[in-house]
């Protein structure tokens, strides 16, 4: 049950329906998160808005950036966020065997391009913490596979993943449990890596 409530019809103006319609289409955001947001009507629909953007548009595949969206979404353990799933990513090749390797191991995956496993190899760091990016040979690589200007696109949107799904896991829109419910792998995934964690 989510902390804050939707938005009651009666609320909505034609731009709150045309972003939770459009939402509806694309898969990601979910209509259910931006039905909690545009209750803001400044600060929530600029938000929907950027996101959109953000996602959607600028120099990068859009494939891509769903890919890293979902590695940083499992890695906090963000239900709604980790069952979330583009159409548009689908239409571009992006299949839940993709999403499995993603998940598991990435760097040893076939089905990725180089440029891909950079990108998530950028996700897997940014999530760890900003530590983690802030070194010298973290960029050498991101420019072997990436112009200045897309690792601009990549920074800001790992950035967006990582702080805003962590408001979005807290408000509850679907626990983890649950999530783990719809795709059980997630929860496969999450006790490999707790195992390993130990092992090591």
């Amino acid at each position: 049950m989510p902390r804050l409530r939707y938005i009651d019809e009666s609320e909505k103006n034609d731009h709150a329906r045309k972003l939770i319609e459009s939402a509806k289409r694309t898969g990601a955001p979910d209509p259910r998160v931006v039905s909690l947001m545009v209750r803001n009507p400044k600060a929530g629909v600029a938000w929907v808005e950027y996101w959109n953007k953000l996602l959607y548009d600028g120099l990068l595949p859009h494939k891509l950036k769903e890919m890293c969206r979902i590695k940083i979404s499992v890695a906090h353990q963000c239900g709604y966020c980790s069952t979330v799933r583009s159409n548009v990513a689908k239409t571009e090749g992006l299949t839940e065997d993709m999403v499995t390797g993603l998940l598991s191991d990435y760097e040893g995956s076939e089905k990725l391009t180089e440029r891909e496993k950079a990108a998530l190899r950028y996700a897997d760091a940014f999530k760890r913490g900003e530590h983690a990016i802030d070194r010298d040979d973290v960029y050498a690589e991101l420019r072997k596979h990436f112009s200045d200007e897309e690792i601009i696109e990549l920074g800001l949107f790992c950035a967006e993943v990582d702080g805003v799904g962590k408001f979005v896991k807290s408000l509850n829109v679907l626990s983890w449990e649950e999530a783990c419910e719809i795709n059980p792998k997630l929860q496969q995934d999450t006790a490999r890596k707790g195992a390993a964690a130990r092992v090591a």
